[in-house]
């Protein structure tokens, strides 16, 4: 950690504006599970926007399974510069990506509780932001007023950032600086064809999800090719006519993703 975060200072002493800072997150989708997901996200900022993401690399060399070796994207977030908005690119297991436009102001409170962090002294601040109590850790070594996810607005790089619950835990692991002329390809293709939609409506989607699952697929506007499978986000491989058995298993997978981020728009399953 402390050798990656020398690094990072260097990054920034050269503050080009195109960095990019990674960082590990871990999470509970179940809040009464015990079990804890973790992967890395990607905080992109340059000279025209704010990019955070993640993505999944998936390999899929089987000739029997509908895929390619590819890297999959799940919802993602960007911000321009001149604008005070995030564009909350939302994948619900459809064929779409859907769009929100949203502000996220957070209201902080700074306090003097200082420690190192990463061989960084950090500086703590709070928040309330999306249902929950937040805690982040900022430098104002590094001038980037922006963190994970939506968290924006302190004098400084959040480090490191946590709800009280320990539901949600971030920190940044590495920094790499962004090469000029480089382009995120799957980012603005799925831009280019995501439905703008609202919050209400994107709620129904999920609700008409959960009561039919594989719909895209039974309704013919994802088609399986003759003789392949079905490769789903966990892994479970189906073919086209498992799909309507498999949809019980398919909704209390859903159902037990209770625990987004913004714990205030969580989706009341029935």
């Amino acid at each position: 950690m402390k050798n990656l975060l020398f690094i990072l200072l260097g990054t920034c002493m050269m503050f080009s504006q195109n960095n990019r800072f990674i960082y590990e997150v871990k999470y509970k989708k179940d809040s009464i599970s015990k079990y804890i997901t973790k992967e890395n996200h990607y905080l992109d900022i340059t000279k025209e926007d704010i990019a955070y993401y993640n993505r999944l690399y998936f390999i899929n060399d089987s000739l029997d399974l509908h895929g390619f070796k590819d890297y999959r994207l799940t919802s993602f977030l960007i911000k321009k510069k001149n604008n005070n908005s995030y564009q909350n690119y939302e994948y619900i297991g459809d064929v779409n990506f859907y769009k929100i436009n949203e502000k996220a102001e957070q209201n902080w409170k700074i306090s003097d509780s200082i420690k190192i962090f990463g061989g960084y002294q950090v500086q703590k601040a709070v928040t309330e932001f999306g249902g929950r109590s937040w805690v982040a850790w900022f430098s104002k070594d590094i001038p980037v007023s922006y963190g994970p996810y939506k968290f924006n607005g302190l004098p400084g790089l959040i480090m490191e950032l946590y709800d009280t619950k320990k539901d949600y835990y971030f920190k940044v692991i590495k920094s790499e600086k962004i090469t000029e002329g480089y382009q995120r390809i799957s980012l603005k293709n799925s831009m280019s064809r995501a439905v703008p939609i609202t919050q209400k409506e994107l709620d129904k989607l999920k609700l008409d999800l959960y009561s039919n699952p594989f719909k895209y697929v039974l309704n013919g506007t994802l088609t399986i090719p003759e003789g392949k499978k079905l490769l789903l986000d966990d892994g479970t491989i189906l073919t086209k006519e498992e799909l309507k058995p498999a949809e019980a298993n398919e909704r209390k997978k859903i159902k037990a993703f209770n625990n987004p981020i913004e714990l205030d728009k969580a989706v009341k399953y029935p």
